[in-house]
């Protein structure tokens, strides 16, 4: 058995239909996972930048993908299943890139619920290699927080009464964040109207107490969705 790292990224706890999607997809679609936390949380920008993302230090897109995953909670999960498991995630989640999802694997979350580039919803570790690694550093992440892990038992039905409670929220069609994300991309001096037709859309996808406590979270993520698509890949 092997631990794997698995966390909802904030596009999908932002955009609660997706994350909720994402859930049930995980449980309905892959058998003998068992589920070890269910924790909403934003992470430390240390933490992603020098032990999670480390590997990536360097890479054109490192700070923003640290920006990205620290700007907003995401739900992490610590799964134990067996190491078969780990590339029937990946496949669920599709490829990385969102394009590339939508184009070769339409029918993955990624595929359906990505945004575009690398905002493609959840982390999950993709080799046995990454799982020991991550799973190591993240269990040491947890305690420090004071985080514990619990029984299977409890953490599948916190995450059924998640799917139960988001299930039915609103969601807009992907393909229209492709299309305004592509328009950026060929017409960069158009940011700030982009940022406001993202955070529009984003508006209509959120819960109401974020909309109405955290609306800067909101209008953080979109500039994070604008940053995205001006990134030179």
């Amino acid at each position: 058995m092997v631990r794997v790292v698995f966390f909802l990224k904030p596009d999908a706890v932002l955009r609660r239909y997706v994350g909720a999607r994402t859930l049930k997809a995980l449980i309905d679609k892959i058998g003998g996972l068992k589920f070890l936390s269910f924790e909403e949380m934003i992470v430390d920008k240390e933490f992603l930048a020098e032990q999670h993302y480390m590997e990536h230090k360097g890479k054109f897109f490192f700070e923003w993908l640290v920006d990205y995953t620290s700007c907003a909670p995401i739900r992490f999960i610590l799964i134990e299943a067996s190491e078969e498991k780990i590339e029937q995630i990946r496949k669920l989640l599709g490829p990385t890139l969102v394009q590339k999802a939508f184009k070769e694997a339409p029918s993955s979350i990624r595929g359906k619920f990505g945004i575009y580039g690398g905002v493609n919803v959840a982390h999950a570790s993709d080799s046995l290699e990454s799982a020991n690694r991550e799973s190591s550093i993240w269990e040491k992440y947890l305690e420090r927080k004071g985080i514990k892990l619990q029984d299977p038992e409890i953490i599948i039905n916190k995450i059924k009464e998640y799917i139960e409670t988001y299930i039915d929220y609103p969601i807009i069609d992907n393909e229209r964040y492709i299309e305004l994300s592509e328009f950026l991309a060929q017409n960069p001096e158009k940011a700030g109207k982009v940022k406001e037709k993202f955070i529009m859309l984003l508006s209509k996808e959120v819960d109401e107490k974020t909309l109405r406590e955290k609306r800067s979270t909101v209008e953080r993520f979109a500039e994070i969705l604008v940053k995205n698509v001006l990134l030179k890949r």
